[in-house]
């Protein structure tokens, strides 16, 4: 009887409260690679840069709590070696104490970190990496004329 009872508490909880924040995707990955598309939950991210894009909306709790991931796909394509991978995660969201652009950094040693801020990745304040290459690597690695599979840049 007791555990019918806990079963209907359970279903009548109701999700916490979402709101939708725009998303950044951060490419740390070595200078040959790429994140080509991302997605965080199914929602598309497009190409991941140096922090300057913003793409409308992933959904995030208005509060943070313990535990809480996301789930991020993504496509990393090899331009030296004209190659791609797709790849995925759960990825733990950092702690946050307010509402903020979501970033997501693909950094160089395969690992994926999510946050969210209001200080842009750059800056002294921001509380992620900041070690951002300048890249561009389908220029310096082209891929020649007629190739059939070509990844967008």
């Amino acid at each position: 009887m007791l555990l019918g009872g806990l079963g209907a508490c359970q279903a009548t909880s109701s999700p916490p409260p979402m709101t939708g924040v725009g998303m950044t995707g951060i490419d740390h990955l070595a200078d040959h690679l790429s994140v080509q598309d991302f997605q965080v939950d199914g929602r598309s991210g497009f190409q991941a840069g140096k922090g300057g894009r913003n793409v409308c909306c992933a959904k995030i709790p208005l509060a943070w709590r313990p535990g809480l991931t996301v789930h991020v796909t993504w496509n990393v394509t090899n331009w030296r070696d004209r190659t791609s991978e797709e790849k995925s995660a759960d990825v733990p969201v950092d702690r946050y104490d307010e509402i903020g652009r979501m970033y997501v950094h693909f950094l160089a040693d395969g690992q994926v970190r999510v946050l969210l801020s209001n200080y842009v990745p750059w800056g002294t304040e921001y509380p992620g990496p900041r070690d951002i290459p300048k890249k561009e690597p389908w220029t310096q690695y082209p891929w020649p004329s007629g190739a059939a599979a070509q990844p967008a840049p």
